[in-house]
């Protein structure tokens, strides 16, 4: 498992060849590590791409093609190995293709790519899905980004909270700002197509800033850990009992053969 590091005047950034995880993001006017650093004890996650899937459909199975496939909770690209395919001081591109082991948890070709890139105090997180088949490929895609919190020694957990760059409904509320309940983020906290782009999880001096426009969903997760995810999903979980082909989900993106889905979010950090 290789790391790769890349820096500016401003933000140091690691990213590993296994599942194209983000290892760190920090300031270095401060040192402050931003990133989750995946304690098993909470959970060994840091910031998986979600693909093909994005939680699980209700029966824990894709049905394609009249054909049953157990690829498990959010796809397996959070357990792949990736490779890197460029490196440099600014920029690092990580990339996935299907192999034996993923053709049988889902049965298409395609590459994926990730590219990190560094522009000031904010990192660019950019994706490439190719449909690398003769015929249409249905998938699922999402992000699942997670911070320290606090970010600082010396803060709490609850003087954290996220704040909506513009007013969204959470059960029939009008809210613009969303309190750390431990309760409700280890349940989840979902919003259905949101009238915000950017979402910051602030104490009001330290922040983490996710700007991420046009996603039908973002979601909110915490298990009683201290860490926030903030997570743009172009697909979601299944929230009822769904009984229809992987293509005909809710959320289930299609892709032409040999076109190229792109999508991304950026991070910013003070």
């Amino acid at each position: 498992m290789a790391v790769f590091t890349m820096k500016n005047e401003i933000l140091s950034v690691s990213v590993s060849e296994h599942a194209a995880e983000m290892h760190s993001l920090k300031r270095n006017d401060n040192e402050v590590e931003y990133l989750w650093q995946g304690d098993p004890a909470f959970w060994a996650g840091r910031n998986p791409t979600l693909f093909p899937m994005v939680g699980s459909t209700w029966d824990k199975v894709l049905h394609i093609d009249g054909q049953e496939y157990h690829t498990g909770n959010h796809g397996f690209t959070r357990n792949s190995e990736f490779t890197c395919v460029s490196h440099s001081e600014r920029e690092i591109v990580m990339e996935l293709r299907d192999s034996e082991e993923t053709l049988r948890q889902y049965p298409f070709h395609f590459i994926l790519r990730n590219t990190y890139s560094i522009d000031g105090d904010t990192l660019h997180v950019k994706n490439e899905i190719t449909n690398a088949n003769e015929r249409a490929m249905p998938f699922n895609f999402g992000y699942h980004p997670a911070f320290n919190v606090p970010m600082k020694k010396g803060e709490s957990f609850e003087d954290y909270r996220i704040v909506f760059d513009q007013p969204e409904t959470l059960h029939g509320e009008t809210i613009q700002e969303l309190t750390l309940d431990k309760e409700a983020l280890a349940a989840t906290v979902i919003l259905t197509h949101p009238n915000s782009s950017a979402y910051t999880l602030t104490n009001g001096k330290t922040f983490v800033k996710v700007t991420a426009p046009g996603f039908p969903w973002c979601a909110f997760w915490s298990p009683h850990a201290p860490f926030v995810c903030i997570e743009p999903w172009h697909s979601h979980t299944d929230f009822e009992k769904t009984e229809v082909p992987f293509e005909k989900r809710e959320g289930t993106l299609i892709l032409n053969p040999h076109e190229v889905f792109t999508t991304g979010y950026s991070i910013t950090v003070g």
